[in-house]
């Protein structure tokens, strides 16, 4: 397994918010992780990159145990972070934006070159020197992929990334996935646009109150009715 979660819980301060959650993404998949707002699906992204480092239990990227390394050292070990509120610099340029997020290895080593990402996300390249606070936000989305894929990832964790996308940047998206399990990235994505997951995800769980209450295929998901009309209101 290239992710392994096993058994942790995590606190906002007093507050108990993920109970002995595990969870396993091997490499070359798409696991999404499903539930409504509120049940502790971006705590478990946030747990697994080090921003909010779990109490007990431990996590383990590709047989390092990452358990609570500050998200700098993480990064370097290849696991992007798409944040759901996107965090890009609204002062910078698209190009600046990109920058900040580039590998400093030499370019035989670097995957992802501004050309690469351009040929990708075409409208970015037109809006190269455009500030990231004039974008809209499928382009401000578009971007905060782009810089995060600028670091050369191996794994990305997108948090909640169709939320108050327009259909077609949804579908433009769901494109990009496809092509990304293609190169090998292998990614953990959380979600409540249950259809969208359905379609691009290979495995599913389901987080309701900090708990994990389903794991499987995206088949056997489709097919019970009861735990998604119980946890995913559909």
């Amino acid at each position: 397994m290239q992710l392994e979660v096993q058994a942790i819980n995590t606190f906002y301060g007093l507050s108990h918010i993920l109970f002995d959650v595990s969870l396993e993404v091997d490499k070359g998949q798409a696991v999404v992780l499903l539930g409504r707002n509120g049940a502790g699906k971006t705590t478990t992204l946030r747990s697994i990159m080090g921003l909010t480092p779990p109490k007990t239990g431990t996590v383990k990227f590709q047989g390092w145990d990452i358990t609570g390394m500050v998200p700098f050292k993480v990064a370097r070990l290849g696991l992007g972070f798409v944040p759901e509120d996107r965090r890009i610099f609204p002062d910078l340029t698209v190009k600046a934006n990109l920058d900040v997020g580039r590998t400093r290895g030499n370019d035989k080593s670097v995957k992802w070159t501004y050309e690469r990402i351009y040929m990708h996300f075409p409208r970015l390249k037109e809006l190269a020197n455009r500030r990231g606070g004039h974008l809209s936000g499928g382009e401000q989305q578009m971007l905060t992929i782009a810089r995060t894929l600028m670091g050369d990832p191996t794994f990305l964790l997108l948090d909640e990334p169709s939320e108050g996308l327009a259909p077609i940047i949804v579908r433009d998206l769901g494109n990009f996935i496809e092509v990304m399990k293609k190169e090998g990235i292998t990614i953990l994505l959380s979600e409540q646009n249950v259809k969208f997951s359905l379609k691009h995800a290979d495995r599913a769980y389901i987080v309701d109150s900090g708990h994990i209450k389903y794991q499987g295929s995206i088949e056997d998901l489709e097919k019970d009715d009861e735990v998604k009309k119980r946890y995913l209101a559909v």
